[in-house]
């Protein structure tokens, strides 16, 4: 399990003496604790409540927080603290699938839409649908969602 692996990286952080790695992972299992008692609470079955699949979404809302404070130290002129930021980012990456580049996800997106015979922006929740289906944990859907529309929209036919 996801969360197994982490705590090993804590201890071995730890051992290390690799503060910024051992305060890192520390943030990123207090999120997941406050995420299991968020759920515990929501919940009264027995059954585990922390899957991988919720520390994937914790940790990519972790790497979401850390690309706009990196935006936001770019405008202040901070490039010290946008090479922590990226440090962090690279950091939390590790404990995700491998992420396709744009060019794979604008292969597949394109695939997508041959394989839905879509043809115009309204088939667009067709084509997000399946590759939410296929590609869940390996992309993001913010660019999917760019590349998925600018797609569609030049097959369109003007009338």
């Amino acid at each position: 399990m996801l969360v197994e692996k982490i705590k090993d990286d804590l201890t071995k952080f730890l051992k290390a003496g690799d503060k910024t790695k051992v305060s890192l992972t520390r943030l990123l299992l207090a999120a997941v604790k406050d995420k299991e008692i968020s759920l515990r609470n929501n919940n009264t079955e027995d059954e585990s409540l922390i899957t991988d699949s919720v520390v994937m979404d914790i940790i990519k809302k972790m790497i979401k927080q850390r690309n706009l404070a990196m935006e936001s130290f770019k405008n202040a002129n901070r490039p010290d603290l946008v090479e922590k930021e990226k440090l962090e980012n690279d950091l939390l990456s590790v404990y995700l699938p491998k992420q396709l580049t744009d060019e794979e996800l604008s292969n597949v997106i394109v695939k997508i839409i041959n394989e839905t015979k879509s043809e115009s922006i309204r088939d667009m929740s067709k084509v997000m649908q399946v590759l939410k289906e296929n590609y869940g944990d390996k992309c993001d859907f913010q660019k999917a969602s760019k590349i998925v529309k600018n797609s569609l929209s030049s097959n369109e036919n003007p009338k």
